[in-house]
């Protein structure tokens, strides 16, 4: 049984990579079509929607961390090494997708600070 769920995780975080690193390259890939367009309407709201991310991912990444806490430190709990090991490489995924997410948020913030200012000039 604990094979199984080995690699039903294993499954799971190969599947969230395939699908979030995609995701993450085109949403700086908008980033850059919106400050092009120097629309900050639509860089806000995609700046809430970044935060958003970053707080799932970290609590997912926290979420992991925790259960390898519990799984190491309970007691009566015999958890193979192998899952441990599978909790791990997800909670580094996590939080690398957090730090992407924040890194594309800072850049935004960034962006948004730098049309404001250049607006300012102008008037």
């Amino acid at each position: 049984m604990s094979m199984m769920t080995e690699m039903l995780l294993m499954t799971i975080t190969l599947f969230l990579i395939a699908t979030i690193l995609p995701r993450i390259y085109w949403a700086f890939a908008k980033v850059e079509e919106l400050h092009h367009e120097q629309n900050t309407e639509q860089l806000e709201e995609f700046l809430v929607e970044r935060n958003a991310w970053v707080l799932r991912h970290l609590a997912c990444g926290v979420g992991a961390i925790i259960l390898i806490w519990i799984s190491k430190t309970g007691p009566g709990m015999e958890v193979s090494s192998s899952l441990i090991v599978a909790l791990g490489v997800y909670a580094a995924c996590s939080l690398f997708f957090a730090a992407l997410e924040s890194l594309l948020a800072h850049k935004i913030h960034r962006i948004m600070f730098e049309v404001a200012v250049k607006v300012r000039m102008r008037d």
